[in-house]
């Protein structure tokens, strides 16, 4: 499999979904962000995004050798999920005129699949994760940002940069107000003074990028939370939108993916 076909694939099965009114990204946490079994670390961007995909019981996978290593099997009729890894290798050669030493990058893209742990006879072994809580995202950020709760409506201002949201006593759930923040959250690190994104005027591509970003991220930290996230307003219309961005643009979900995994780095203030 190559980089076109692995991101064609995800494309058809998002655009799938999302034809019959269904959003990839939007899961019941109850089990935990799909995680390496083995290092316990969640996936992130694109790979993040593709494991959503699926349905299955648990939130670790594993690769053939990793299962085999743990003296497990994987069940006959398994399914492999790919996931792409990649870095910037650097080497070193000679300029031809000079004799000095060069040092230069280049990608390295490598392909593998992995399996779901359910999918083996590792299953039945202890799958807790230790899942951090809403509010201690909130309290870790070193950037605090303005959060109001006088309005009655959900959304970002980056002209005075700060995000308006109801109390929390008037969503039905604290989960509905966490997943709400979140999304709103990712919109407050576009700002130029943090990650400098382009969200556009309603309707645009850009508008619609953007929106695709929150909901990404928003999905990821709900998902470290161990809770659901909720269905925004005005959702079918950006669906159509979203559709229409993949159709054209099948490289953008990656790039909305590496986005929305920079904007989580940043609320967890990890590196960037």
């Amino acid at each position: 499999m190559n980089r076109t076909d692995f991101l064609g694939s995800i494309i058809d099965q998002i655009i799938e979904k999302l034809h019959n009114g269904v959003l990839p990204w939007r899961k019941s946490w109850k089990s935990g962000v799909p995680s390496n079994f083995i290092s316990k670390h969640p996936y992130n961007g694109i790979n993040f995004l593709t494991l959503l995909l699926n349905d299955l019981p648990s939130p670790y996978y594993l690769t053939f050798l990793q299962c085999k290593e743990k003296g497990g099997m994987i069940k006959k009729g398994a399914k492999g999920y790919p996931v792409i890894y990649w870095k910037i290798n650097e080497y070193c050669t000679i300029n031809a005129e000079t004799d000095e030493p060069i040092t230069k990058t280049y990608p390295f893209i490598r392909f593998s699949y992995v399996f779901n742990l359910s999918e083996t006879n590792l299953y039945n072994e202890n799958e807790a994760s230790k899942i951090e809580e809403c509010e201690s995202i909130i309290a870790g950020m070193k950037i605090k940002p303005v959060i109001k709760h006088n309005i009655s409506k959900c959304y970002y201002n980056p002209v005075e940069d700060y995000i308006s949201i109801p109390r929390i006593e008037d969503f039905e759930s604290r989960e509905e107000y966490y997943s709400s923040l979140f999304h709103e959250l990712i919109h407050w690190t576009g700002h130029p003074s943090r990650l400098n994104r382009v969200s556009g005027r309603y309707g645009s591509r850009e508008y619609a990028y953007e929106e695709l970003i929150a909901e990404i991220g928003s999905a990821y930290l709900c998902s470290l939370c161990g809770i659901s996230n909720k269905l925004i307003d005005n959702q079918t219309s950006y669906i159509e939108g979203w559709i229409k961005l993949m159709q054209s643009e099948p490289k953008i979900i990656m790039e909305a993916s590496k986005e929305a995994s920079r904007s989580v780095e940043m609320i967890q203030c990890l590196k960037i």
